[in-house]
């Protein structure tokens, strides 16, 4: 599994850029045509990376935050939506919209996007809402990597992923300044106690 790619831009278009990962290897990486702009201005650049099998042939998706990644794959995993429609959400709207969109059950924003008929805006509604943590939106990329270390290491002790990701979700929030694992790690644990 690539979970992130790092490379020089060889070549880009809207939906597309090429990377130079070194060692005279030249990556395609399909990326949201909303980042075109963003990505044109680097020479370098960090993409976190889905990769996708259909038929014979491989995809590299890439985005420029996790918040767009862990988008993408929650789309993913609605019956229906492959990588190209996908892509497609994550082009049309930011993650706040998005998630707007869905708890207001918007089916008619959601349709406005090409090839997305009034069925499939209402499926993904039905599937997304109740089904995907809208609050793991809320934590800020920096803290994105810290939260998920989080969640594993309590997971791995035996906690439920559930009730978890709500405590180490609540903890952060209460400590915003506080980047040391080992400090919210303690932290949730006590909250973890007193219930």
């Amino acid at each position: 599994m690539i979970s992130a790619i790092k490379g020089k831009i060889f070549d880009i278009s809207p939906g597309e850029v090429h990377l130079d990962i070194g060692n005279g290897l030249i990556v395609k990486v399909l990326c949201p045509v909303s980042s075109y702009s963003d990505i044109k201005k680097k020479e370098q650049i960090l993409l976190y990376t889905v990769l996708r099998q259909k038929d014979e042939e491989f995809f590299l998706y890439g985005f420029l935050s996790k918040k767009e990644k862990i988008l993408f794959k929650k789309m993913l995993s609605i019956s229906g939506i492959g990588g190209k429609t996908a892509l497609c959400f994550i082009s049309a709207f930011s993650i706040d919209e998005f998630v707007q969109t869905v708890e207001t059950s918007n089916v008619l924003k959601l349709s406005s996007v090409p090839g997305i008929g009034k069925k499939t805006a209402q499926r993904i509604i039905l599937e997304l809402t109740g089904k995907i943590d809208f609050k793991e939106y809320e934590v800020g990329d920096t803290k994105v990597k810290l939260k998920e270390d989080l969640i594993s290491a309590l997971v791995n002790l035996g906690y439920p992923t559930r009730p978890i990701r709500e405590f180490v979700n609540k903890t952060i929030k209460e400590n915003p300044e506080e980047n040391s694992f080992s400090i919210l790690f303690k932290l949730v644990l006590k909250k973890i106690s007193r219930k």
